[in-house]
Parts: C-alpha cells; structure tokens; sequence
C-alpha cells in the first residue's frame, strides 16, 4: 500500500513553493523590465544615429546643419526642413533632438510605453510618454514677416501691416517667441536726448549725451506706437556695460522704463536694435569668426562693416568679399553699392540709433549707417528709430 504526503507536508511545500513566488516575481518582473528599456532605448539610439548620418550626408551636398529636429510618428522636421528619412523597427511617436555643430546634444523621444531622455547625466528610459511639446515655424534670420502691431496679428494688407525682419540668431522650433525689427524707419531725425528732455546744461552740445541714456529716442517711439496693442508693453531690461560712459542700466517693466535714476516712458511698446545685437547677427551670418568677431566688443574702435560690396563683412575697417546682411540698412537714403533696397520713406532717412552708448566716447553713440556699417557718431541729423518687438511666433505661425 502506497503512503502519500501528509497535509502538513503539502502545506509547507506549498508555503516553499510560495516563498520562492515571492521573492522571483520581482526579480523576474525586473528583468522583463530592464530588457524592455533597454530595448527602447536601443530604438532610441538607432534613430538618432540613423538620422544623424542622414543629416551628415544631406549636409554635404547642402550645407545644412540644423540646431535641432522635431520629431512627429517618425518624421524628423529639422530647423523646419522636412527630412526625407525612416528606420526599420520602432521609431518614436513625438519628442526633440538637438545639435551643435552636428553633435546630438541631447534628446528626448517617445515610443509606445516609455520616453527615452538623453541629458548631461546620460541615458535613461522611464515609463509613459513625454509631454506633447509644441513645435513653431524657425525663422531664418533677416526672414520677412508682415505684422500688425495695432491688431496685433499677421497681416497681408492694411495702413499698420507693417513689414519686419527675423533678428533672433539660430533660431529653433522651441522658441516659441521670436524678436522682429521694422524694415524702415517710423521715428526719423530724432536725437539721442533732447535738452528739454534732461533739465541739465552742464557741458551741454546739443547732440547726444550717451551717459544720460536714449531718452529722447525712447519718448519718441513711446508717441509713435501709443496705438499699438498692449500686449506689447515692453518688459526688457539692457546693460550698457563695458561701456565707461554709460547710463547704467534700462530697465522697462509693462512698458514703463526707467535709465540713469529717471522715468523715461510708461506706454513703451517697442524698442531699438542693441549693437551688440547687430554684432551677433553679424556672427551667426557668418560675416565674422575668430579675430573678426572679437573686433565686435564695441569696447574699440569707432566703426565696424557688416554688409557691403566694398567691404569684408566683419573687420573694423575695409577688406574685400560681402555676405547678404544688406537688410539691415533697406529703406535707407543712400544705397549706392550697399545692395539694399532702396529709400521708400523719406529723402534724410541715412540710418538709425542703436540702444549702446560708446564706451571710449562720452558723445558718442552707436548706429546702423547707410553704409552698411556700424557707427559711433554724435551727428543728430538723419537718424531716425526702427522699432524692434519680441511677439509670440502662435500669432504669426501659419
């Protein structure tokens, strides 16, 4: 006759058998787990990789180096360029790349059941997707763009559709702002301060004090685009360093500004141009590197060129070669041999003030000549103000 188990001996066989349920499950399960990111994060690196030699290859033929891709069911959009590419296996639904110099930097890509993030910290997956991220329209810089700052809207047609001109350098489908200069000038002849504007007659020259700040320009173009709608009081702040003669700094909050201790305007809804703004325009266009680029501290010198057939664009004085910045000085007076369009306007419209006072010049202040140079000068006749505004890209995107 045959003995079977005992209840006691099922029971702890039973309870064995349940303790080691217990303690592999997890193991199992997080083994499941790692093979499942890893996986992932495979498909991940299979992408960038593959779209990264893609990039390299377009690159050669033309020229084209992005700061970073969107991606959208597997579908790279690369500083607005639709790349023609697709990779055999997984690909992401949505995320972002971005390059410098056609190195991924970082990344962050959504699959099925988990993002994968690349970062300063490395690689990791983790479960769920990403956030959608809202893409915008990247801007080339000097790109044109009709906007109505009195609807504020984009316009075709209109007494106030105004034409304006990208000024934001490397400019990316993650910016959702982007900053816009005037195409011409709509305050003309307008000194840097006024006497009657700064109750000060010491050493008084009835031109410019660049130690007191662009007051006059500023109430000027406060007048100007009172109309304009509110959304763009201006919140913008400029230090005028390293300049030795300066007036601090200006600061504006909801349109009120203040410079040197004093209230300038309370309604300011645009700006001007800084030259260090044009200096970076001047860079990112590809005018200037290395010792030319260094040349724009605006700490030295009295000029700088960047957009001219008579002139290396860059250098502090002449040279030879052009690169196509000559929409900076459109609509100016005087276009001979700068390649800009011509004067549409007035017949004394030769340039325009820049906020960057001289920093070896107490009178001295900088603007953007006819020439196509940047200027330090005190003449009071034949500048005028051409508004620069930052908007939302929703209000203009299409």
């Amino acid at each position: 006759m045959k003995k079977g188990f005992t209840l006691i001996e099922l029971l702890a066989v039973i309870v064995i058998l349940a303790i080691i349920a217990i303690i592999a499950t997890p193991i199992i399960l997080n083994i499941i787990e790692d093979t499942k990111e890893q996986s992932v994060i495979s498909s991940a690196n299979l992408y960038v990789d593959g779209l990264t030699k893609h990039i390299v290859s377009k690159n050669m033929v033309n020229e084209f180096n992005p700061s970073s891709c969107t991606i959208s069911n597997g579908i790279a959009t690369c500083d607005g360029v639709v790349l023609d590419y697709t990779v055999d296996g997984d690909k992401p639904s949505s995320g972002t790349i971005s390059f410098n110099n056609g190195i991924v930097t970082g990344y962050t890509l959504s699959f099925t059941d988990y993002t994968v993030t690349k970062d300063q910290n490395g690689v990791s997956a983790t479960k769920g997707s990403a956030p959608v991220q809202t893409t915008y329209t990247a801007y080339t810089l000097g790109q044109l763009v009709q906007y109505d700052p009195v609807n504020n809207s984009a316009c075709t047609t209109g007494e106030t559709c105004y034409k304006w001109r990208a000024i934001t350098t490397n400019d990316t489908t993650s910016n959702s702002t982007i900053t816009l200069q005037m195409d011409h000038n709509l305050v003309n002849t307008s000194v840097w301060i006024n006497q009657t504007d700064y109750n000060d007659n010491t050493n008084w020259n009835n031109n410019i004090r660049n130690n007191k700040g662009p007051i006059t320009a500023l109430k000027a173009l406060e007048t100007a685009t009172s109309s304009w709608d509110n959304s763009l009081k201006l919140n913008y702040s400029y230090n005028t360093s390293p300049s030795t003669n300066n007036y601090g700094t200006l600061s504006c909050t909801n349109g009120t500004c203040t410079a040197a201790g004093n209230t300038i305007t309370t309604n300011l809804k645009a700006r001007m141009i800084t030259g260090e703004e044009v200096s970076a325009i001047t860079v990112a266009a590809g005018a200037a590197s290395g010792t030319n680029a260094n040349n724009w501290t605006l700490a030295n010198g009295d000029e700088y060129y960047f957009s001219n057939t008579r002139y290396t664009l860059g250098t502090q004085t002449s040279g030879t070669g052009s690169t196509d910045l000559s929409w900076l000085i459109e609509n100016t007076n005087s276009n001979a041999n700068s390649g800009a369009t011509s004067n549409t306007y007035d017949n004394i419209n030769y340039g325009y003030w820049t906020l960057s006072p001289s920093a070896s010049w107490s009178s001295g202040v900088w603007h953007v000549f006819y020439d196509g140079g940047l200027h330090r000068n005190l003449d009071n006749l034949g500048h005028g103000i051409r508004p620069v505004i930052t908007i939302p890209k929703s209000v203009i995107d299409n």
